[in-house]
C-alpha cells in the first residue's frame, strides 16, 4: 500500500474544537444578516420609476422610447420593441445573426464606434465616482458578501470538522484525482449551457434551467437553517427520519427551512429579484465551503491552478474560438442564482444595473481556505498556535485579490477572470506563512481522509462478510 492508502486506513481523529469558535460564528452570521438587509435597502433605494414608453438618458433627460437613437445611446434596451436587434439599411436584424467577423452596424453591441464611446463614458464615470458613495457602494457590497461567505464557510467547516466523534457525521472530501477533473467538468458544463442557450435558448429551456437551480437552492436553505440552529443550541437536532437512497437524516429545521426556501424559489422564478438571488447565492456558497472538504494542500493547489487556466480561457480566449465570451454569455443568459449581484445604478428603462461575481470565485478559493482553517485547528490543538494564523493571512490575500480584480475591471471596462488574481494571492499567502513558520513540509504531508467513502467501503465489507457466512 502507498502512503496515501496507509493514511486512509488509519482511523481519523479530529482535532479539539478551538475555544470561542461558536461565539465568533454566531457574530459573523449576525453580521451577514445585517449586511444583507443593509445593502438590500441601499440597492432598492437606487430605484426610481420610469413611465412605460419612456427612456431615461444618463444625464437624466426623459425621452419617448420611439425617439431612441442607437448612434447616440448604443444598443436598443429591453423596453425597446427592437431589443437585441439592429437596423440594417431598412430591415431589422437580430444581433446574433450578424456575421462573426463583422462589420457591426450602429445598434449592434459590438459596433466599434459605440464600444469606444462606451469605454470612454465608463472610464470617465469611474474616475468621477471613484471615491463617492455611488462608485464605492457596489464594490463594498461585493467585498462584504464575498469575504463573509468565505470566512463563515471556512470557520463553520472547522466547527463541523472538530465535531466530537460520537455525534460526528462522515464528510465528503475531494481527492487529487477529483481536482484534476474540476476544470474539465467545469468546461463541459459551461460550454453545454452556452450551446443550449445559444441554439435552443427558448423561454421554456431557460425556465427549466432556472427551476432546477432554484430547487437545489431551496434545499440548501433548509440545510443551512439546520446547521445554524445546531450552532445556536450547541448540539445537533434529532433526525425525524432518514432518506434511504441518499443515506441522509432529515430534521424538523431542515423541513421548515426548505419550505421557506421553496417559497423564495417561487418568488424568484416569477420576479428574478436580485435580493432573493443573493440570499440563495450566499446560502449555496457557505454550504459548499463548509461541507465539501479537500484532502490535502496538494489537492487544493492542483484544483486552484487548473481552474486558474479554466477561468482565463473561458473569459479571455473563448471569444476568438466561439465568437462570444462564453463565461459572460452564460452568466447573463442563465437567470438563476449562479452569481451574486450588486446594484450600481439605474438603467434607462427603470431597471437596476448590476455588477456581478460568479459563485465559483467564492466557493473554489473558499474550499482551499477552509482546508487551511482546518490546518489552523490542528496546530491550535497541538498547542503550536493560538489563533487562526493561516486563515487570517489568506483572508487578507483574498480581499486584496478581489480589490485587484475590481480595479482592473474598472480600468479596462471589461469582465475579468477573478481566479486569475485570486489564485496567485491565495497560494503565495498560504505557502509564505507555512515557510515563515517552518511548517511547509508538515502542511504538504497533512491528509484528511474521505470519511464518506470509507464508511461506504466498511458497509460493503460488512455485507461481503455476511454473505460469506451465509454461504
Amino acid at each position: 500500500a502507498n502512503a496515501t492508502d496507509k493514511k486512509a486506513e488509519a482511523k481519523f481523529e479530529p482535532p479539539p474544537r478551538p475555544a470561542g469558535l461558536r461565539g465568533t460564528l454566531l457574530k459573523m452570521y449576525g453580521m451577514l444578516a445585517a449586511g444583507l438587509i443593509f445593502f438590500a435597502l441601499v440597492g432598492e433605494n437606487l430605484k426610481h420609476p420610469v413611465s412605460d414608453g419612456k427612456f431615461e438618458k444618463k444625464d437624466g433627460t426623459i425621452i419617448d422610447i420611439g425617439d431612441f437613437d442607437a448612434s447616440e445611446l448604443g444598443p436598443h434596451p429591453k423596453c425597446h420593441p427592437h431589443f437585441e436587434e439592429h437596423l440594417l439599411v431598412d430591415q431589422w436584424v437580430k444581433n446574433k445573426d450578424a456575421p462573426k467577423e463583422g462589420p457591426f452596424p450602429v445598434g449592434h453591441p459590438d459596433n466599434p464606434e459605440w464600444l469606444e464611446k462606451s469605454d470612454l463614458q465608463m472610464k470617465k464615470k469611474s474616475a468621477e465616482t471613484r471615491f463617492q458613495w455611488e462608485g464605492l457602494q457596489p464594490n463594498l457590497h461585493l467585498l462584504f458578501l464575498a469575504t463573509l461567505c468565505v470566512i463563515i464557510g471556512a470557520k463553520h467547516g472547522v466547527w463541523m470538522f472538530t465535531e466530537p466523534a460520537e455525534t460526528r457525521q462522515a464528510s465528503q472530501v475531494l481527492q487529487s484525482e477529483d481536482a484534476y477533473w474540476f476544470p474539465i467538468m467545469g468546461s463541459c458544463t459551461l460550454f453545454g449551457l452556452f450551446v443550449v442557450l445559444k441554439y435552443f435558448g427558448t423561454d421554456y429551456i431557460k425556465l427549466a434551467i432556472t427551476c432546477f437551480i432554484v430547487m437545489m437552492c431551496a434545499f440548501d436553505i433548509g440545510t443551512n437553517v439546520d446547521h445554524i440552529t445546531a450552532l445556536v443550541r450547541n448540539k445537533c437536532m434529532k433526525p425525524l427520519f432518514r432518506i434511504p437512497y441518499f443515506d441522509q437524516d432529515v430534521t424538523v429545521m431542515e423541513i421548515l427551512g426548505s419550505l421557506v426556501g421553496a417559497s423564495m424559489a417561487v418568488a424568484f422564478v416569477f420576479t428574478k429579484n436580485w435580493i432573493v438571488n443573493n440570499v440563495f447565492g450566499v446560502s449555496f456558497s457557505i454550504l459548499g465551503i463548509k461541507t465539501i472538504g479537500i484532502s490535502s494542500y496538494k489537492t487544493g493547489a492542483i484544483m486552484l491552478v487548473g481552474l486558474f487556466f479554466y477561468d482565463v480561457f473561458w473569459v479571455f480566449g473563448s471569444k476568438s474560438v466561439f465568437g462570444s465570451n462564453v463565461m459572460v454569455s452564460v452568466a447573463m443568459g442563465v437567470e438563476a442564482p449562479i452569481k451574486l449581484m450588486f446594484p450600481r445604478g439605474m438603467g434607462g428603462c427603470g431597471n437596476l444595473q448590476h455588477s456581478m461575481l460568479g459563485l465559483g470565485d467564492i466557493v473554489v478559493p473558499g474550499l482551499f481556505i477552509a482546508f487551511m482553517a482546518k490546518w489552523d485547528a490542528v496546530k491550535i490543538g497541538q498547542k503550536a498556535s493560538t489563533s487562526f494564523v493561516y486563515l487570517n493571512a489568506i483572508m487578507v490575500a483574498y480581499v486584496l485579490s478581489l480589490i485587484t480584480t475590481v480595479a482592473i475591471m474598472l480600468f479596462f471596462n471589461a469582465a475579468q477572470p477573478a481566479l486569475l488574481y485570486i489564485v496567485p494571492y491565495v497560494l503565495v499567502a498560504s505557502a509564505g506563512v507555512a515557510l515563515q513558520r517552518g511548517e511547509f513540509k508538515e502542511l504538504w504531508a497533512y491528509y484528511i481522509p474521505d470519511e464518506t467513502a470509507e464508511a461506504e467501503k466498511n458497509i460493503e465489507n460488512e455485507k461481503k462478510k455476511e454473505e460469506k457466512k451465509e454461504s
